[in-house]
């Protein structure tokens, strides 16, 4: 993978023209994979490395329906960042991964993905190989993330994320900002709830970035078959939006024990996901 590294000059053809204003704009830039994604629209999906596991179902399934229409853009972190490039690489695999520090300081623990978006989308480092990721790298790379796309997508956030610094540079560029909501004295998504209460906008799926965004997402997918018992269990998890095992068993006339065959149905299907403890969200 990494002997493949492409070098890219500020003027370069292939250099992302959303960065060539930038007064601390990278003079290179070094690139793994499809570079003519820089060339696409492109949209900006991160999170917290402390983000529940229902809004990372979530958001990994905005970013599969996003990729009809943008390329989807992302850090290299576990969390948010992951399930914006797990989603991608279901989707059609458009999705560029900007690196903190240079080729030498990939993350170890997502090699494996990471070398996946080397093969399908685009690895990118604003630094020679062997740089250090130091603590101010994590700014400036998010400041890139801000800048080099349409908008910005934040699925966790608590009070101190780097996903706000994100969204601080969004805004600053004045790109749009969504956000997820989060239940009243959430700690792991405080900060989403401050985006929206400062007028970040409230997304619930990829549809409310679309509308905002005049993307188009019409792509023809295949129709999710449900069984009688898999409907009344989804209809029932969706009025609830997150319940236990035995409220949902109550809710749709289905015993426990034959409810959790039915819920993993579901989860398979991409349609709910098991938070811990018995309990169950809608995706």
């Amino acid at each position: 993978m990494l002997e493949n590294i492409v070098e890219i000059g500020v003027s370069s053809p292939d250099y992302p023209k959303e960065w060539q204003d930038l007064p601390d704009k990278p003079e290179k830039l070094y690139a793994v994979g499809n570079i003519s994604l820089l060339k696409e629209r492109k949209f900006t999906v991160v999170g917290s490395r402390t983000t529940p596991v229902n809004a990372l179902k979530l958001g990994a399934k905005i970013a599969e329906e996003l990729t009809s229409a943008f390329v989807i853009v992302t850090g290299t972190a576990d969390g948010g960042d992951t399930a914006a490039v797990e989603g991608a690489l279901k989707g059609n695999g458009r999705v560029i991964c900007l690196l903190a520090g240079g080729f030498s300081a990939l993350p170890q623990a997502n090699l494996a993905l990471l070398k996946r978006v080397a093969e399908n989308g685009l690895l990118l480092s604003p630094h020679p190989y062997e740089t250090p990721v130091r603590a101010f790298s994590y700014e400036y790379r998010n400041k890139l993330l801000a800048t080099l796309s349409e908008g910005t997508l934040v699925l966790g956030a608590g009070q101190k994320s780097g996903a706000l610094i994100t969204a601080k540079y969004a805004r600053q560029f004045g790109k749009a900002v969504f956000a997820f909501p989060y239940p009243p004295n959430s700690s792991a998504g405080s900060g989403c709830n401050a985006l929206i209460k400062t007028g970040g906008y409230l997304a619930e799926n990829a549809a409310d970035i679309a509308e905002k965004t005049g993307a188009d997402l019409s792509v023809k997918k295949p129709r999710i078959t449900l069984s009688a018992d898999e409907e009344k269990l989804l209809a029932a998890l969706k009025a609830l939006s997150e319940a236990h095992i035995n409220e949902l068993s109550e809710r749709s006339g289905i015993p426990a024990f034959k409810a959790r065959a039915v819920l993993s149905a579901l989860e398979v299907k991409g349609l709910a996901v098991s938070i811990g403890g018995n309990r169950y969200a809608v995706v």
